[in-house]
């Protein structure tokens, strides 16, 4: 029959504790004194364990423990000497690792400090404001003064060609959207102004050659380009070019874009209704562009409109001309209008509006300005028209 410890009670009638609770508390201290115990013996091994070593690093090779010498011979370079340097190293190791980490450290610190002093740099450079000279200029193609052509007593197209390349630079041209610009002008243009980059170049063939956009190859470099599909006369469908250029000196960017749009004439007949179709088309990719990133950007193009084209583009409040006028309040057009335009978003500020006559050397004015890559938020400074050159009438033959 198993043990069972009984219950009793204390002469004041309260239960008395069972022995494992009366024991319990000695049991704990005995534990606890094991433990204290346990920890001051690995204490002091481990101290016995660092100081045997400090006494083996401190012996010479010619004693022994009991300072006896040591009689296994060896001279300074036995092993005893080895033994000594190999437990010396460990002496030395760190502090050169600390130093050598220290060196690592502060390397980094002033490569990390050039890095950020140079992103900081090329921030300021793409907020600062960057000006150039931007044109739209239809060139009058070489087939309307060449055998057959609608333009009798014009020089043919190459020396024309050398008077609108005199024109540009006269005039520090730095971007321009030509019109008109037909491949035998292309060719001309790109072995006499060889200082100019061109798209869409000959690759889309030669309906679009006639729409290339030109830029200084030492101000503007190209980062992409696509084109933008509009009806011309008739509603035929042509590609026209939409570039992005990066300022070389400051890595300011802009979007351009050059247009053609249809005119009215006995050949090609009404085309209000592409012309509508085309402006709703190039407002809407234009608009989005900006709007995409904030990149500014600057449509140049003969539209074959005038107070049409420029409430177009300025009624959503994104596009202001180059020109003047206002869209506060309703559509205010300039006093002065050409059919050749020059267009830009918020971010981009223009001055020095001119319409330049080019003499024979085409039909139509070269329209110009400076224009500024402003980076604000879209208020933009406009100048009316005070330097325009009368010489041209600027009208065209409307094609």
């Amino acid at each position: 029959m198993k043990h069972k410890d009984p219950e009793t009670t204390s002469s004041a009638g309260a239960p008395r504790r069972s022995r494992v609770e009366l024991w319990a508390p000695f049991l704990v201290l005995a534990v606890v004194a094991a433990v204290v115990w346990a920890s001051f013996w690995s204490d002091s091994a481990v101290d016995e364990v660092a100081s045997d070593r400090s006494d083996a690093s401190q012996a010479t090779p010619a004693s022994d423990a009991s300072g006896e010498p040591d009689r296994s011979g060896g001279d300074d370079g036995g092993a005893g000497d080895r033994s000594r340097s190999a437990g010396a190293e460990p002496e030395h190791a760190e502090p050169e690792q600390l130093e050598e980490s220290v060196r690592r450290f502060r390397a980094a610190q002033r490569r990390l400090a050039a890095r950020v002093s140079r992103q900081v740099k090329v921030v300021e450079r793409r907020i600062e404001p960057f000006e150039f000279q931007v044109a739209s200029y239809n060139v009058l193609g070489d087939s309307h003064t060449g055998p057959g052509g609608n333009k009798p007593g014009y020089p043919d197209a190459g020396p024309r060609m050398d008077m609108s390349i005199a024109a540009l630079r006269n005039n520090g041209i730095d971007v321009v959207g030509f019109q008109e610009f037909e491949q035998s002008q292309y060719g001309m243009f790109s072995s006499r102004a060889g200082e100019y980059s061109l798209y869409p170049g000959m690759a889309l063939g030669n309906k679009s050659v006639r729409f290339n956009i030109a830029w200084r190859s030492d101000v503007f470099r190209m980062v992409e380009a696509h084109t933008l599909t509009i009806p011309y006369a008739g509603g035929s469908r042509i590609a026209m070019p939409v570039v992005l250029l990066e300022s070389i000196s400051t890595g300011r960017r802009a979007w351009f874009a050059n247009f053609h749009n249809p005119a009215d004439t006995p050949n090609l007949g009404n085309n209000a209704r592409w012309r509508a179709e085309a402006a709703a088309i190039e407002v809407a990719h234009l608009t989005e562009l900006h709007q995409a990133e904030g990149v500014p950007v600057i449509a140049t193009g003969d539209y074959n409109e005038r107070a049409e084209i420029f409430c177009r583009f300025t009624a959503g409040g994104v596009f202001t001309a180059a020109a003047g006028g206002s869209s506060a309040g309703g559509c205010a057009p300039p006093p002065s209008m050409q059919v050749d335009w020059v267009f830009g978003s918020t971010g981009v500020a223009f001055t020095g509006y001119a319409v330049t006559g080019t003499g024979q050397a085409s039909d139509h004015s070269m329209v110009h300005a400076t224009a500024t890559l402003t980076g604000d938020d879209g208020e933009t400074a406009l100048l009316p028209d005070t330097d325009t050159d009368t010489e041209g009438d600027g009208e065209g033959d409307g094609e």
